[in-house]
């Protein structure tokens, strides 16, 4: 079973003259290997809130989410 680990993905958004900063979630594995990782999974511009987004990552770290509810987990954080 391959090891998954979380991280806080941050973007810059530029159009029409405006830009904002959004972040999003990363999920990588292979690092424990060799040092490298590759990103297996991600969801992009989920929030500008990066504290909230960062507790989220947090909880899917300590907890050892599964890949597989990723999309569930982001859903929920969005509808609270």
């Amino acid at each position: 079973m391959m090891s998954v680990t979380y991280a806080l993905i941050e973007e810059k958004y530029n159009f029409a003259g405006n830009s904002r900063i959004s972040y999003g979630i990363a999920a990588y594995c292979g690092g424990e290997i060799d040092g490298s990782a590759t990103i297996v999974k991600s969801v992009h511009d989920i929030t500008s809130d990066k504290e909230g987004l960062s507790r989220l990552v947090k909880d899917c770290n300590d907890l050892k989410l599964s890949l597989v509810h990723l999309y569930d987990v982001v859903e929920d954080f969005l509808a609270e």
